[in-house]
């Protein structure tokens, strides 16, 4: 039996080593239930109210399990309350309500700062309970996405310094089949290797490149990177895969850019097959005469376009009409989200029906964790790129990956997929 005090601490919260869990619910038979499921696992804490009184004090809590529809002080508000604590929580938003608003609901919190968080529809079992905790602890912590957002900046005559320094490289990562388990690609991904802050992502630096007149220049000098990259991973592993590169669509505007790529891939002796050019769908909602010319003429000359980040931007279906393209790349958002929110997967769904219509290649961006994994191939996605299988990685290291990925059995191949 509860008592009559709004908290109780269970069995277990004198145990030091345990995370703390606090349960917010105003069901008393439901808090009971939690307890039983997490014990030995959290010191558990409860509530039957969405408020800090003394008699729930925040500061030290691991995670947070909440429901949105509460008497008095709903959770929603509640949230904001969680998001004034450092370090800042977990958050487990578990309420009965419809998945919109749980998606609402945990944007919001992500708004506020709490980044690890997630929610979980009622009724509950004990194993969905068990798994959404587990997802939790590998979402990036508030300090980590901060570490990611709050790049170093650097002034525009720094960045063209480190230009002329030769500072920027490429890394590089896989795509993988699943109807295959085979790589059928990768993607060069700029880099800064400063002298003193170490190899910076291109947050730091790929703003002031884009906006500049070094934009063309940047670009070719990555595409002669990943080209030359390319060919010897092929000789280091065998795989004799196609490579793409990032180009702004100012790029396409210039009047040297495809005559210079094209001297580097003969020189080099890489087929233009085996070469794409991702262009982000916001860079071509209102693409010129002379981007829409240099689209057509790589297309004539046999290399690949992508539209990369697809779904975020305006007129979609329009580009997929045109037939510009050889592929699209689902925006990680949309995949990241397959499993909570069942918006993401209808548009999901949506691209993909519209997109074999069309003769389109689809590849799901930003992959992470199985259950993700899982549902892309519920839905059918067979091209997967994302850190569920590799992180981007120097050259150096791609050809040994490759040669570790194909060595594996096909038994084995399958279980990784």
């Amino acid at each position: 039996m509860l008592p009559d005090s709004p908290c109780e601490p269970s069995a277990t919260s004198n145990n030091n080593e345990l995370p703390r869990m606090l349960v917010v619910d105003d069901d008393p038979l439901f808090l009971q239930q939690m307890k039983i499921v997490l014990r030995g696992k959290y010191s558990v804490q409860t509530t039957l109210r969405a408020v800090e009184d003394e008699s729930v004090c925040l500061s030290g809590t691991d995670t947070v399990i909440l429901d949105l529809n509460m008497p008095g002080v709903d959770g929603l508000a509640f949230i904001k309350t969680i998001a004034m604590q450092e370090p800042k929580p977990k958050l487990l938003i578990a309420s009965g309500h419809e998945l919109p608003i749980l998606e609402l609901a945990k944007r919001t919190a992500k708004l506020y700062g709490l980044h690890q968080t997630d929610v979980l529809q009622k009724p509950l079992t004990r194993s969905s309970v068990l798994k959404a905790l587990a997802k939790l602890d590998r979402l990036p912590s508030a300090v980590e996405v901060r570490s990611r957002i709050m790049q170093p900046r650097f002034s525009d005559v720094e960045v063209f310094a480190a230009f002329k320094a030769g500072q920027f490289s490429a890394v590089y990562q896989p795509q993988i089949s699943l109807s295959s388990a085979a790589v059928i690609g990768i993607e060069a991904l700029a880099r800064w290797d400063h002298p003193e802050f170490g190899r910076l992502s291109p947050a730091s630096f790929i703003e002031q490149i884009e906006d500049s007149n070094l934009v063309v220049a940047f670009t070719l000098q990555i595409a002669e990177t990943a080209i030359r990259d390319t060919l010897q991973l092929e000789k280091d592993s065998g795989a004799a895969v196609k490579v793409s590169i990032n180009v702004p669509p100012q790029v396409l505007e210039s009047e040297i850019f495809i005559d210079e790529l094209m001297e580097k891939l003969t020189r080099h002796g890489l087929p233009t097959q085996r070469f794409q050019c991702e262009i982000t769908e916001r860079g071509l909602e209102n693409p010129g005469p002379v981007v829409l010319e240099s689209m057509a003429r790589l297309r004539m000359k046999g290399v690949q376009l992508s539209i990369d980040d697809f779904g975020v931007g305006q007129s979609g279906l329009a580009k997929l009409k045109s037939r510009a393209f050889d592929e699209i790349k689902i925006d990680r958002s949309f995949i990241q989200d397959l499993a909570s929110s069942s918006d993401s997967r209808s548009i999901v769904e949506s691209i993909m029906q519209l997109s074999r219509m069309v003769g389109l290649r689809i590849i799901a961006e930003g992959v992470e964790d199985k259950l993700t994994l899982k549902h892309t191939k519920i839905l059918g996605i067979q091209n997967i790129q994302g850190f569920y299988f590799a992180k981007p990685m120097p050259a150096a290291e791609l050809a040994q990956w490759v040669v570790n990925w194909g060595s594996r059995s096909k038994h084995s191949q399958e279980d990784s997929l």
